[in-house]
């Protein structure tokens, strides 16, 4: 197989508005660079190129506007590039979000660099193999929706919260790594997948920072001599970092970005280092567009945003994920769900239908791309969205192939996808009527039917 890795800086300047929270801060300082990491796959048959960025999302256009620019810059064709973003809470601005507009200069920047990175993965190829390895990682990335005492959902609830009854899914622990080496057995780049989101920093801060996925590409990369090393994001909808029902950790802070990002690097490496499996059989990749529809918002739930009179109100300052113990949260601090309860919620919710609604007028159905990346003893699915953790579990279960990662945003970005069981809950995030769940609640059993089929024809 012929192999190419290279890494372009992306870091935004100092004054970016930042992305990632419910407020638009200006970044004062960069805690860590931001990277567009490449690399590139051929072994005399199909051609594959991987990006990954440290931005927290990219839109469905800007991923098709950069695959066709990596055509033309290298041959490979666009359906074989995969652009993959790492989710960081604390990067600029890819993507009208929030009511927050897409920062256009950097995306130019972030598009060249992208572009480039991938041109020099290509050129730099040369004669390697493909090493794989898959563990798990368990006390790092936790599901963050509770089953509270009265059946409600809540998102992110206070550490010790004597009403927490039990998670409402699963954790996240599966550690997939790609390792490729020379015809000298000397290390030529690295590719990582694991699921927790970025959102390690603290919500107040004003850094430009890779966060926790930064830490575990720099870690393996100083033990492997340098080289560049993608992180990709594994399912995690519903996965972030803290452990409500654990008081003694705080896991925020540029401390916990590096104790967690130096954890899942240290497995990856003894992963690497516990016999890997050869990669075998000829590089292959499928893709298939769902169209799937928008969701439908009750026309009450419009009608009250229609006549929704803004209340003048301060912004208020919001729980660092749960990490506060509950009945200590120290004020103006609000938890998630006592955010909910705001004028500042009310203004904001009504903007987000509104939002919501224009879009499902002017674009009922959303086109979802998906692709299937095999060799014949491993596969990748990669998924423009995030994915709750559960579908993933469920893909690699019914998955052929020995060896299965499951990769989110993808070439795009298309909100959440939960499960239909927490569609029929009330409370928590990720199920509201916001611009970042805007698919219909059938959307994952539509995505895992047509998944399936995609590896089953893979495998023959």
């Amino acid at each position: 197989m012929n192999i190419g890795f290279s890494k372009i800086d992306i870091t935004p300047p100092v004054g970016t508005a930042m992305a990632g929270q419910l407020l638009n801060y200006k970044a004062r300082g960069i805690e860590s660079e931001l990277f567009a990491a490449a690399m590139y796959l051929y072994n005399g048959g199909t051609k594959i190129i991987f990006v990954s960025c440290d931005v927290l999302i990219i839109s469905n256009e800007t991923a098709n506007e950069v695959c066709a620019e990596i055509e033309k810059a290298t041959g490979v064709p666009a359906e074989n590039v995969i652009v993959c973003t790492t989710h960081t809470h604390s990067g600029p601005i890819t993507q009208d979000i929030f009511g927050m507009d897409a920062d256009t200069a950097y995306i130019a920047k972030m598009k060249a660099g992208i572009i480039e990175a991938a041109r020099l993965a290509y050129d730099n190829c040369r004669p390697g193999k493909l090493l794989t390895a898959k563990g798990e990682l368990e006390g790092y990335a936790f599901n963050r929706r509770f089953i509270m005492s009265d059946g409600t959902i809540e998102t992110h609830p206070l550490k010790g919260d004597p009403h927490i009854i039990c998670a409402e899914g699963l954790d996240s622990k599966d550690l997939h790594v790609f390792y490729a080496l020379d015809s000298a057995s000397k290390p030529m780049g690295a590719m990582v997948v694991f699921g927790c989101h970025a959102t390690v920093m603290e919500r107040e801060n004003q850094l430009i920072s890779s966060d926790y996925a930064g830490m575990v590409s720099g870690f393996i990369s100083e033990k492997l001599g340098g080289v560049p090393v993608l992180f990709l994001q594994g399912a995690s909808g519903n996965i972030c970092q803290v452990n409500p029902r654990n008081t003694s950790n705080r896991e925020v802070g540029q401390a916990w970005a590096k104790k967690m990002g130096v954890a899942i690097g240290q497995k990856a490496m003894e992963l690497l280092g516990d016999m890997p499996m050869e990669t075998r059989g000829a590089v292959r990749i499928i893709t298939e567009t769902l169209e799937i529809p928008r969701r439908i918002i009750d026309n009450d739930l419009v009608q009250w945003a229609k006549h929704h009179k803004e209340i003048p109100a301060p912004t208020p300052a919001l729980s660092d994920y749960g990490v506060e113990s509950y009945g200590k949260i120290a004020s103006p601090k609000v938890s998630l769900e006592e955010l909910f309860k705001t004028p500042f919620w009310a203004n904001f919710y009504a903007n987000e239908i509104l939002t919501r609604e224009r879009d499902r007028m002017k674009q009922p159905r959303i086109p979802f791309k998906i692709k299937v990346i095999v060799q014949d003893n491993w596969a990748m699915v990669a998924l423009p969205c995030e994915l709750f953790v559960e579908w993933s579990d469920e893909i690699c279960r019914q998955s052929p192939f020995a060896f299965t990662s499951v990769v989110e945003l993808a070439n795009g970005w298309n909100g959440y996808i939960p499960t239909k069981q927490a569609f029929e809950r009330k409370g928590g995030y990720e199920t509201k009527e916001v611009t970042s769940t805007m698919l219909i609640p059938e959307a994952g059993e539509m995505i895992l039917e047509t998944v399936i089929k995609m590896l089953n024809t893979a495998k023959m």
